[in-house]
């Protein structure tokens, strides 16, 4: 697995967890920006995967300090959770690590740490 990337996996069905973490989303400030919904596209093509939905989301805040600091940090942005079932009901929620992605710009490392924990508080249940 790629070390930028951060997995928590849960023992709660897929679309419970995917409403409680896009509910703590917004909970928790941030703006829902896009979903995408994997299965279903992918579908279109009469391919057939387990459930996996992408939530974008990010806070205003964080956009100010970051542009203020490094444009290019923008590349970094959104923030993206992926949610994807597994084997034996085991849903599996990533996202990359903040801290990681965003240390190659010229950021104080506090918006890293912030953004990391509220991503973290998301995930909490």
């Amino acid at each position: 697995m790629k070390s930028a990337i951060i997995e928590k996996e849960f023992k709660i069905p897929f679309d419970e967890l995917y409403n409680a973490i896009r509910a703590n989303i917004v909970l928790n400030g941030f703006l829902v920006l896009h979903e995408i919904d994997t299965q279903q596209i992918v579908a279109n093509f009469d391919i057939k995967i387990k459930p996996l939905k992408q939530i974008l989301f990010f806070h205003p805040k964080y956009i100010e300090k970051i542009t203020n600091q490094d444009i290019l940090a923008i590349n970094e942005i959104p923030i993206k959770l992926v949610i994807t079932e597994k084997e034996n009901g085991i849903v599996s929620v990533s996202f990359p690590n903040p801290v990681l992605n965003l240390s190659d710009y010229n950021l104080n490392k506090e918006i890293a740490l912030a953004l990391l924990k509220r991503v973290t508080t998301i995930l909490e249940f």
